[in-house]
């Protein structure tokens, strides 16, 4: 007899999908979205649509394997997790702890792994960790500097936009459960403006497409904010009551014309003046800030104009209003106490972004074991293939995965880990305030295991087991404690998601700001040069795809090869045709791809779509070359420039 079960996708989506499968002699025979969750309503993406497929790959790990001069070998559990431990403490009572490198990232998105893992790796007495990211560590910064937080308001909020402006962002394609929200404020006359070099899902529905040069988004935000201060069409009461530093943000505006944005970004003043008409008339309106603003030397200044752009336009702290950037910290009110009662131990820390040459450089002492766990910095981080190089020079490295991924391959232990939906656990969103839960659907499939079982594993074998000890239920009863009173309690979220009542449906209503002055802090300088703007070639670009979540993607889905998309024009420049093979060359690397002719492309742009193909794992980001945002230590994805070359 089938039977439904609630689970919860934890894959590194804003979206934290609701889902139900159902069984039917103990095989996931259907997987489908839930009604019930304010956010999922009942459907899913296309990765989630095929998750089945990805579950019950052939190709996925199930046991433990080990690296033998004869290939990969299996072996148990216990031969695994003794060989493991044996090897850390040899690496720490010779190297000291610090020997020991930890890679961990977004993959790992429910928390008793998060909890586990901080309070093994402090009872084991302070490895080496990494800081910095490769996503939105820019846009992060940038709103803590300007609002002490995030401003991104919750989903259900944009049916009361009366206009919706997307900055490099493709919201139809990486924020499909926001849609319906958005398509409420468009049938009551919301219109949809994208600000995007790019040509995509969202760009296609959208009333107006401005496809301004890469990396000008910040000039367009001084663009748009002059015309507004010319016109006077601000919000005097918050900027005189609710602002620190307005006089020199002015003074920074004024200094770029409008005739020296518009040729900057490739707009015409006109076009400039719609957007501006656009901020002025329509009240509220929601502003969406992506990766593509955030992903240059000078992202952080990028993604802070367009905050002031919000907060002079009054569209801060109002409902349908807003600066979204996907960053949302919904765990508020479950009790994380005991991440503040770890042992205090001293961690050193390498940047992610340049994690190749960090492990190749870092001395006293010197990195000689690896733990990568939720992460692929293999495919992930700029520059793979110096990447490659620095986890190659490690004496022995492990790997928690569920394939074999371009990390995995590198590894001398591969310790295969479960997905969602063999897993109990509590899953907070960064992209609404919905609470559910991951729940076992199935039996961990093979001989995997959780990543907080395997710590818990390790931690006995190395003496300290009984801080890490307790079935899951312990966990998560301990966590949510806090929020029974408002009556989220385990036996209930069983039954059914819920929302987190302790989060308001929208930031900074009380006009109370985190800031060091309490009030929103406007920027007050700028430089529109970014770092490789004198190097020769084309930006190079890669975006998000429907079907690939990450580096995680169905073998279907890849294509024999990489595409690279160039505009007609270009390729009749560089006496290509179309259709022939090239060399897509980057400061750092160089691959082969078909080229593609494509009139949505802009005239130097190299777009390539998707971002990996078979046979490659890395693919596109081991042609980006290590560059550094302004603020949050991210990486500058967009900042590699690509020249081609005859195949």
């Amino acid at each position: 007899m089938a039977k439904e079960i609630r689970t919860t996708c934890n894959r590194d989506c804003p979206d934290s999908c609701s889902i139900i499968a159902t069984v039917e002699n103990g095989k996931i025979i259907r997987h489908k979205g839930d009604p019930e969750h304010g956010i999922t309503c009942g459907f899913l993406c296309s990765r989630g649509n095929d998750y089945l497929k990805r579950f019950y790959d052939p190709d996925r790990l199930l046991y433990p394997q080990r690296r033998t001069s004869q290939g990969w070998q299996r072996i148990t559990w216990d031969e695994a997790l003794d060989l493991i431990a044996e090897k850390m403490v040899y690496y720490r009572s010779t190297f000291g702890p610090q020997s020991i490198l930890v890679v961990n990232y977004s993959a790992i998105h429910t928390w008793i792994p998060r909890i586990l893992g901080r309070l093994f790796w402090a009872h084991f007495g302070g490895p080496t960790l990494t800081y910095g990211g490769l996503t939105v560590d820019a846009a992060h910064a940038a709103q803590d500097l300007d609002f002490g937080g995030d401003c991104t308001h919750e989903p259900e909020d944009l049916v009361n936009s009366a206009g919706l402006v997307v900055w490099g962002k493709n919201l139809y394609t990486t924020r499909q459960h926001w849609v319906p929200f958005l398509n409420q404020a468009r049938r009551k006359g919301a219109p949809l403006v994208v600000v995007d070099p790019v040509w995509n899902a969202t760009s296609r529905r959208a009333d107006r497409w401005y496809q301004i040069r890469p990396g000008t988004d910040g000039l367009l935000a001084i663009g748009v904010a002059r015309l507004l201060l010319e016109r006077d069409a601000v919000d005097h009461d918050f900027i005189a009551n609710h602002s620190e530093g307005f006089a020199a943000y002015r003074n920074l505006v004024f200094s770029h014309s409008l005739e020296e944005v518009a040729t900057a970004t490739d707009l015409t003043v006109e076009q400039i003046g719609e957007l501006a008409d656009l901020y002025a008339t329509k009240k509220p309106l929601a502003t969406f800030i992506g990766l593509g603003p955030s992903y240059w030397s000078n992202g952080g200044m990028m993604v802070r104009l367009i905050d002031a752009l919000v907060a002079i336009s009054g569209n801060v702290g109002v409902s349908g209003g807003g600066a979204h950037t996907d960053i949302t910290r919904s765990a508020r009110g479950l009790d994380l106490s005991i991440l503040r009662r770890v042992p205090q131990v001293p961690i050193r820390r390498i940047l992610l972004p340049n994690l190749g040459n960090a492990i190749l450089e870092t001395k006293d002492p010197p990195l000689k074991m690896g733990w990568v766990a939720g992460a692929n910095p293999s495919s992930m981080c700029p520059d793979t293939n110096q990447v490659k190089e620095g986890l190659r020079s490690l004496e022995f490295l492990v790997v928690v995965e569920q394939f074999m991924s371009a990390t995995a391959q590198l590894a001398d232990v591969v310790l295969p880990c479960t997905t969602y939906l063999e897993m109990d656990d509590i899953v907070t969103a960064y992209g609404h305030y919905w609470l559910s839960l991951t729940q076992q659907v199935v039996p961990p499939q093979g001989e995997t295991k959780t990543d907080g079982e395997i710590f818990q594993l390790l931690a006995q074998r190395l003496g300290f087991g009984e801080p890490l000890a307790g079935e899951p239920e312990k966990w998560l009863r301990m966590m949510l404690e806090p929020l029974g009173a408002a009556g989220i309690t385990l036996e209930k979220l069983r039954e059914r998601p819920m929302k987190n009542p302790t989060h308001p449906p929208f930031p900074f209503a009380d006009r109370r700001f985190r800031t060091p002055s309490g009030k929103f802090e406007f920027i007050d300088h700028f430089s529109p040069v970014q770092a490789s703007s004198g190097k020769p070639g084309m930006r190079f670009v890669a975006t998000k795809t429907a079907q690939m979540c990450n580096s995680q993607i169905l073998p279907e889905d890849l294509p024999a090869e990489p595409l690279a998309r160039l505009n007609p024009a270009t390729l009749s420049e560089l006496g290509f045709k179309g259709h022939e093979e090239a060399w897509v060359v980057s400061p750092v690397a160089e691959v082969k791809a078909r080229l593609v002719a494509d009139e949505k492309v802009r005239r130097d742009v190299v777009f390539m779509n998707p971002s990996l193909w078979k046979g490659d794992l890395s693919g596109v980001n081991q042609l980006r070359e290590f560059v550094l945002t302004d603020i949050g230590n991210g990486a500058a994805m967009h900042e590699t420039k690509v020249t081609l070359r005859p195949a």
